[in-house]
């Protein structure tokens, strides 16, 4: 038998205004910019004063910031809140996101990369068959330069898409016409033909180029793993001449596509939306003007409604319009409290980050950073932790020393064995100072180096090693081995 029953519960919603901060909070000050810029477009109750506002400045109090060893300390700190686990899954999970964004360089002259590819591509005297395949295989070149799909594979597309039926003799005949276009090495099926297309395009190579040549043709297996010992006994060469041969391939572009890559993309300018400095041994900061830009309320649309409201009656349309700019006058004044308030919360946050990371805005040093979390600062400021991620969300500070990343200043934390405790900057430094001072010729692996670091006081797992290793982009040991420079 079916009963009814009540039920009660609580339930917390967000306001409208709350969304619409939380919205802007995590919104860089470029993005911010362009996202008032369509508010003020939309709503004419919306106007910019002419006049930039001024620098909101946060002055600390008289000693709030002084050099106060006393206030350097960890209290209040869970330390087991703040270990690395050593959850390895985050390398499936980067491997197989395949949400990343695709990332594609325009060259500096404003012609693309594929656009600069069909111009050469008409520069060629080919049928309008070859032509139409050309076009095909530049379609499916990447970023990198590299022919991201099977010739096979195009030729069967073309058949299925255009109903023209191609050879794959055809296909392959037209790509190594498109494999001569600069960039060098475009066109490439892989790293060996796209270092061999290089290698062979010189015009009137030395000896150290057509050994490199041979190498990358023949041997390339061999070098990809550093079996330097087996190639000079199959090339029958000595270490000097393997040398020079290794500096020839050193040079060769491996991403041909991104070749100009700088120039590709355009400049790039980061505007910070704080700037710290610091004087006698205190820090200061300001926030940037162009996060609160000066808007104001439209006087004349304020004067019409203010008209239209004191009116007793009114006909269809002067009721329409009221409406409308009743709703665009909230709207407006939602805005303007916003950015009030996500200037205010920007300021809080930065003043407590700034207190908890005084020695390193003081001195620069990555090695001075405190271990801190999320919920350090949320604990600091009275906000929720969600708020203090958007509020570091692609956010940048100013220093004198470097333009900072503000999440780059959250490090989790090391315990030697001494118990002290130190930011995950410390290991990553003992690990790079590790790897640059091991032998070249044999160079430690991950557990080897676990042991050095545990020599020198650091708790840590081969795979915790390893996860700091790729963090900081530096390869495995074999393939750091290198041989002796010596080639006078």
């Amino acid at each position: 038998m079916n009963t009814q029953r009540q039920k009660m519960k609580m339930q917390q919603k967000l306001t409208p205004q709350q969304l619409l901060l939380m919205r802007l909070l995590q919104l860089p000050v470029t993005q911010l910019e362009q996202r008032i810029k369509e508010e003020v477009e939309k709503n004419p109750m919306i106007e910019v004063d002419s006049e930039p506002a001024d620098e909101m400045s946060e002055q600390p109090d008289e000693n709030e910031y002084d050099d106060a060893p006393e206030n350097n300390d960890f209290k209040g700190i869970d330390i087991d809140e703040y270990y690395d686990d050593d959850d390895y899954s985050y390398r499936e999970r980067l491997e197989t996101d395949r949400n990343t964004e695709q990332r594609q360089y325009d060259f500096s002259d404003g012609v693309s990369f594929t656009e600069s590819l069909m111009r050469q591509l008409t520069l060629l005297n080919l049928s309008e068959r070859d032509r139409t395949i050309g076009s095909e295989i530049i379609g499916s070149i990447d970023g990198s330069g590299y022919l991201g799909r099977d010739t096979q594979l195009i030729a069967n597309d073309m058949a299925f898409r255009s109903g023209m039926e191609v050879e794959n003799d055809e296909v392959e005949k037209v790509l190594k016409a498109i494999q001569t276009f600069d960039p060098a090495g475009v066109g490439a099926r892989n790293l060996q033909e796209c270092l061999s297309l290089q290698l062979h395009r010189r015009e009137k190579p030395d000896d150290d180029t057509r050994l490199a040549t041979t190498i990358i043709d023949r041997y390339f297996n061999q070098l990809t793993n550093k079996h330097y010992a087996s190639l000079m006994t199959l090339l029958k060469i000595d270490e000097r001449q393997l040398n020079r041969a290794l500096a020839v391939i050193r040079k060769l572009n491996p991403k041909p596509g991104w070749g100009r890559e700088e120039e590709n993309k355009g400049a790039h300018y980061i505007i910070p939306d704080f700037i710290v400095t610091r004087e006698d041994g205190r820090l200061a900061f300001t926030l940037s003007s162009r996060n609160r830009p000066q808007l104001r309320i439209n006087s004349e649309y304020t004067e019409m409604m203010q008209q239209l409201s004191t009116r007793k009656s009114l006909n269809s349309s002067e009721r329409e319009t009221l409406n409308f700019i009743k709703e665009k006058s909230d709207a407006a004044h939602w805005l303007i409290d916003t950015l009030d308030q996500r200037q205010n919360t920007l300021a809080t946050t930065m003043e407590a980050i700034l207190k908890y990371q005084q020695n390193y805005f003081l001195s620069g040093d990555n090695s001075e950073l405190r271990p801190m979390r999320l919920k350090d600062i949320a604990n600091a400021t009275g906000f929720d932790e969600s708020t203090i991620s958007r509020v570091v969300n692609e956010k940048y500070v100013q220093t004198d020393f470097d333009t900072v990343l503000l999440k780059d200043l959250f490090t989790k934390a090391v315990v030697t064995e001494q118990g002290e405790t130190l930011a995950t900057e410390h290991i990553k430094e003992a690990l790079r100072q590790t790897i640059d001072n091991e032998d070249k010729s044999s160079p430690m692996t991950d557990e080897a180096l676990a042991e050095a670091l545990q020599a020198k006081g650091f708790r840590l797992s081969r795979r915790t090693v390893t996860k700091y290793r790729e963090s900081m982009d530096i390869p495995v040991g074999r393939l750091r081995k290198e041989l002796n420079s010596n080639t006078d």
